[in-house]
């Protein structure tokens, strides 16, 4: 019989790759409980500490599971890496294991909690991967249909919803952003470059982490003015793969065989094709750009202060220049925007526009 005589939740497993949603919410778990009751009786055990020995943890474990103390019997447990941690044995262990035989003494700990659970103990368990055969996760499947248990998953953002991420943190922070910053800002901070693992799930390149910190120096740069473009290019050093610049020499030197050779090379790696065609949009709107200031006759250095650009950039890029005349690069520019209309409007797919404009620049 359980001890719960309320309709709080007061068991949660949390998993999933994004580990700074999951961090952000045990934050304002630990926040609110300190407030109402101090922090005497937050116990923080982490099954990956290094520092402590088998049975320091479990010890942490059972105090954990008993009363609080004097003054509060109230109690905030974050467990971190236990349930579906599997310890390193040797190959004819693993059909024991699959069948569930091993069970460790750290699972049986957690189990006779599971039986009969108090209101009074709030606990979240905090995985990066579960193990959905394990006694343990059926277990806490059959107290959430009781409504005693809460079983979440947190993913990492996809391209899509990255930007709409971005723009909900900046209006968190009371600040806004234009529609350009926007995209540029997921670009620059990895939108794009995704890559499957070898079990076929998609990894994403940017780390929320980083978003994050940018987001906040953003944000207090612009000072409640709308974040712009060029702000974004002052502030944030981007991911960009810089060997898009030799695939795009060897464009510009008509070397078809190479540069479909360097096309190949980069998808190998794991660059999408999408985004790659971005960065072609990207990089020859900005050879236009420093086309335009070069024949005005600026130097390097007054480009770089007047466009913002990496040095970097500018200098690859006035390289790239000389190989263009101005309605050259118009017109590839304008193969570029009608390319990115047949993919959106599902013409043509991304990769056949690439090779096409390898072949035809």
């Amino acid at each position: 019989m359980q001890n719960i005589n309320s309709n709080k939740k007061n068991i949660h497993l949390y998993f999933g790759d994004d580990d700074f949603s999951i961090a952000e919410e045990i934050q304002k778990e630990k926040n609110a409980f300190e407030k109402k009751y101090g922090d005497i009786n937050i116990h923080e055990i982490d099954w990956n500490n290094q520092n402590l020995s088998k049975d320091e943890k479990l010890g942490k474990l059972q105090k954990g599971f008993l009363s609080g103390s004097l003054f509060s019997s109230d109690k905030l447990l974050i467990i971190k890496n236990s349930l579906f941690f599997l310890n390193k044995k040797k190959k004819e262990d693993k059909k024991e294991e699959e069948n569930k035989n091993n069970i460790d003494e750290k699972e049986k700990l957690i189990l006779k909690y599971l039986e009969n659970p108090t209101d009074e103990i709030r606990i979240f368990f905090i995985e990066e991967n579960i193990d959905k055969r394990k006694k343990i996760y059926k277990e806490l499947i059959r107290l959430e249909k009781e409504e005693i248990a809460k079983i979440k998953e947190f993913l990492v953002p996809s391209d899509f919803q990255f930007e709409n991420w971005i723009e909900n943190r900046i209006k968190k922070r009371s600040g806004k952003i234009s529609k350009e910053a926007l995209n540029n800002l997921a670009i620059l901070l990895g939108k794009g470059l995704a890559q499957k693992n070898r079990n076929g799930k998609i990894n994403q390149s940017y780390n929320l982490w980083e978003a994050s910190n940018e987001i906040e120096k953003l944000v207090s740069y612009c000072d409640k003015k709308e974040i712009k473009k060029e702000d974004v290019a002052l502030l944030v050093k981007s991911k960009v793969n810089m060997n898009i610049f030799d695939l795009i020499d060897s464009i510009s030197l008509r070397n078809k065989n190479k540069a479909a050779l360097l096309l190949n090379k980069q998808i190998e790696q794991g660059l999408n094709e999408n985004y790659i065609l971005i960065m072609f949009v990207y990089q020859f709107r900005n050879l236009i750009k420093i086309k335009s200031l070069l024949n005005q006759g600026l130097m390097n250095q007054q480009i770089i202060t007047q466009t913002k650009m990496h040095p970097y950039v500018v200098q690859k890029s006035v390289q790239q220049c000389q190989k263009f005349d101005m309605q050259t690069l118009k017109n590839i520019y304008k193969k570029l925007f009608d390319a990115d209309l047949a993919i959106k409007t599902g013409k043509m797919n991304a990769r056949l526009v690439l090779d096409l404009i390898v072949v035809s620049v």
